[in-house]
């Protein structure tokens, strides 16, 4: 699917894309940062070729490059997103890039990545250690934020705070993208074991820890719409309409076969991945939102 054309949108200092770009375009642009790298760092450039993205991850980038409007010289908050989003956003769209996450695990690949790609631009992409509840950027600073499968994992009430937090530092008529997993059944909240690979955030040791939510319409109205104060201009829905494909191939089988699969990700995520009503069933199933700050 291809994105559709949008009218500019100017914000701040930057002029704001009319054709944005797919998830086809950062794949290739996956490829490319790999092969950039290989020299200097080997093993994170083999690892972009390998995948560059994760299956679901490729169509919330779809829908983020859809939605957010970035364009040169506008300045672009992440918020804990996979990484290479924020990176193609610096490299093709020429845009002022903060890419940040409550842990550094993404600091020595993407510095390296982006040391190989950008080279004199390297400025306009900026690594750095956030957390959502308490950015540290100023009010009204920011044009552009996007966070791709990261607010649903802030424990308690984060998931409000840090949404009061992005409303804060959006500038007057910026937009705001997210992405989170969404339980037709009703809200849902998931606990794991601490140490778990994938609770890399919590602190180690024995116990359960909580890990993740799936909304439900009221659910995120009362902690993600409600408390952020924005106007939502999108509410859409991705995923698999007929296969549970990444329970059967990707999550659920042995490790050598997931590994295997990786190359996969990109054509499996075209094949199977689709846009879904809201009360279509789906084994995997994603919430697509854009909010937008009012002018003042």
């Amino acid at each position: 699917m291809t994105a559709t054309t949008r009218d500019p949108v100017s914000a701040g200092t930057g002029s704001f894309a009319k054709d944005p770009y797919s998830d086809w375009d950062v794949y290739l642009f996956g490829l490319f940062v790999g092969l950039r790298t290989l020299a200097a760092a080997p093993m994170a450039g083999i690892k972009r070729l390998i995948n560059p993205a994760e299956y679901i991850r490729f169509a919330e980038f779809r829908y983020v490059l859809e939605h957010l409007d970035a364009g040169p010289g506008g300045r672009v908050l992440d918020i804990g997103s996979p990484k290479l989003l924020s990176l193609f956003l610096a490299d093709r769209i020429d845009a002022e890039v903060y890419a940040t996450d409550l842990v550094d695990y993404f600091f020595s690949n993407y510095t390296a990545y982006a040391d190989s790609v950008l080279g004199t631009r390297r400025g306009r992409y900026r690594i750095e250690t956030q957390d959502g509840r308490q950015l540290t950027y100023a009010s009204d600073s920011i044009d552009r934020v996007f966070s791709v499968s990261a607010i649903e994992h802030i424990p308690d009430d984060g998931d409000s705070v840090a949404m009061r937090e992005i409303a804060r530092v959006l500038k007057p008529g910026g937009v705001c993208c997210l992405t989170m997993p969404w339980c037709g059944r009703g809200y849902l909240e998931e606990f794991t074991r601490k140490g778990a690979a994938h609770a890399y955030w919590a602190t180690p040791g024995d116990g359960d820890v909580f890990y993740q939510r799936a909304y439900d319409r009221r659910s995120l109205q009362d902690r993600i719409i409600g408390p952020s104060g924005l106007e939502a201009t999108d509410v859409s829905f991705w995923g698999e309409r007929h296969i549970a494909l990444e329970d059967m191939f990707i999550t659920a089988p042995p490790k050598l076969f997931r590994w295997a699969m990786l190359p996969a990700h990109f054509i499996l995520n075209r094949l199977f991945l689709s846009r879904l009503g809201e009360n279509e069933p789906s084994k995997k199933k994603v919430v697509c939102l854009t909010l937008r700050k009012r002018a003042t």
